[in-house]
């Protein structure tokens, strides 16, 4: 039997880039799109996504607040940011981002940003089972809460 295939949310303002990204990551994963962080909140909300893959920089919210309200929300899904190498490397020192997301820079190749969604969603299993283990020795120890 086929492991499940990774749900993969992809939020670029840009239509031709969101389009492209989708149709590369759309042969490895099951691959949903959005134009901005309102809009992904909202499928965020209504589906289940092991990888939000974002963009820097777009109207409204950045795809870094993108991020830390999703993780939020969901502690166990994975982060991938997108950005263009000069920009990010300016500023990331004044950012409280450490471990909250894996980092692509422009102009990567498609492959880079496959491997780096899978990196990113097999970090969020080991999350998750570590902490359903520790939930579990939790229990075995002091019996159900």
């Amino acid at each position: 039997m086929n492991a499940p295939r990774l749900q993969v949310l992809v939020v670029d303002d840009e239509a031709p880039v969101l389009a492209t990204t989708a149709a590369v990551l759309s042969e490895d994963f099951d691959v949903q799109t959005a134009r901005d962080a309102f809009a992904a909140r909202g499928l965020l909300a209504r589906h289940p996504f092991d990888v939000l893959c974002t963009d820097l920089h777009m109207p409204g919210p950045s795809g870094i607040q993108l991020l830390r309200q999703s993780v939020l929300r969901d502690p166990f899904l994975a982060g991938v940011l997108v950005t263009g190498s000069r920009e990010y490397l300016d500023w990331r020192d004044r950012l409280d981002t450490q471990g909250l997301f894996y980092l692509v820079l422009k102009p990567y190749q498609p492959a880079d940003l496959i491997g780096m969604i899978r990196r990113a969603a097999e970090s969020a299993r080991l999350k998750r089972e570590m902490s359903q283990l520790s939930l579990g020795l939790a229990e075995h120890k002091w019996g159900p809460r």
